[in-house]
């Protein structure tokens, strides 16, 4: 890690502990005065994705310790676009936690509602794969939650289209790849199949060494022009990419994002990444540039502004999206 870069953290992590330990309930106080003015129309809440997503905010051992497991904490805020504000809040807690623990996840729910009718925000987003363990766990997401999973395939079918027009591609002779046909890469395969897009889907494994592929992945990917990839990090597919055929374009939707010393020739590299007007994270996200919405905040951002919890589809919600001014940042 470079000088700058510890410094940044340093200085990232002393002001989390400033606001939530020694301002912790001034800051509450105040989002509850500020309540009647509606300063915030979505909440966003995120969890480790990895050990220096956690470390990015706090401490590790403090992060992990009863000052704030199971608490949705401050972690930042979105600055106002067309979709209004938002609040960034974090917890410690793992993907592992909220699979296994019932309890968990009620109870980050319960504090997640009890924050939105403080703050009066109009909806509240999950990040990543919380959604989808909390909706297979029984516990379910009604209003002001949404599920996030409508602006997560939005936020790879705005890039994909960019992407034909900006280089002239023919969408009707298109072969698609999407890697890893989970929650989110199920429905994205529906959407495309719904576009009349020709798409294959490609199955993962999740094993000790990292991510198989099926036995016959191999053949897909050679004839693949776009490769979708959405395994759990972008390492997870690096093995795979000398597979890809000359002149493939691959969309990343991961996190942590695919990393290469250096870049294949031959293939183009573009991140799934929107934007809406001049919204930005303070403090970015970790491994995220500071304008790029996540899917799952895209949707919270949508029914806030709308009103609408319940889209019809998912062309009905990418309209939407594009109406109230998000755009896919085309990031190479």
């Amino acid at each position: 890690m470079t000088s700058k870069k510890k410094v940044l953290k340093i200085l990232r992590q002393s002001a989390f502990l400033t606001v939530n330990l020694v301002l912790r309930q001034l800051v509450w106080t105040l989002l509850a005065l500020t309540r009647p003015f509606h300063l915030f129309q979505y909440l966003f809440l995120v969890y480790p994705g990895s050990a220096s997503d956690l470390d990015g905010y706090c401490p590790r051992k403090l992060a992990e310790s009863g000052l704030f497991r199971r608490k949705p904490t401050l972690g930042g805020y979105v600055s106002r676009g067309p979709g209004g504000r938002g609040l960034l809040l974090v917890v410690p807690d793992t993907v592992a936690d909220f699979t296994t623990s019932d309890a968990a996840r009620k109870e980050v729910s319960k504090r997640l509602l009890g924050i939105s009718r403080m703050s009066g925000a109009k909806a509240i987003a999950l990040a990543g794969q919380l959604p989808g363990i909390f909706v297979r766990k029984g516990n379910r997401l009604a209003r002001p939650f949404v599920t996030g999973d409508k602006g997560a395939v939005f936020c790879v079918m705005e890039t994909l289209s960019q992407i034909i027009m900006k280089h002239g591609l023919d969408p009707s002779r298109l072969k698609i790849a999407i890697v890893g046909v989970g929650y989110v890469g199920g429905l994205l395969f529906n959407a495309f199949q719904d576009e009349g897009y020709n798409v294959a889907g490609i199955d993962i494994v999740i094993t000790r060494h990292g991510v198989a592929l099926r036995q016959d992945s191999e053949v897909m990917l050679r004839t693949a022009d776009i490769v979708i990839v959405l395994t759990p990090k972008g390492s997870d597919f690096l093995p795979y990419i000398p597979h890809l055929k000359n002149g493939a374009i691959i969309i990343d939707d991961t996190h942590p994002k695919i990393k290469w010393e250096e870049q294949p020739e031959g293939m183009l590299f573009y991140k799934a990444a929107v934007g809406i007007g001049n919204s930005r994270f303070y403090p970015a996200l970790p491994g995220f540039q500071a304008n790029w919405i996540p899917g799952c905040a895209v949707e919270a951002i949508v029914a806030a502004a709308t009103g609408d919890f319940c889209f019809k589809s998912q062309r009905d919600f990418s309209r939407l999206a594009r109406e109230i001014g998000f755009f896919a940042h085309m990031v190479k």
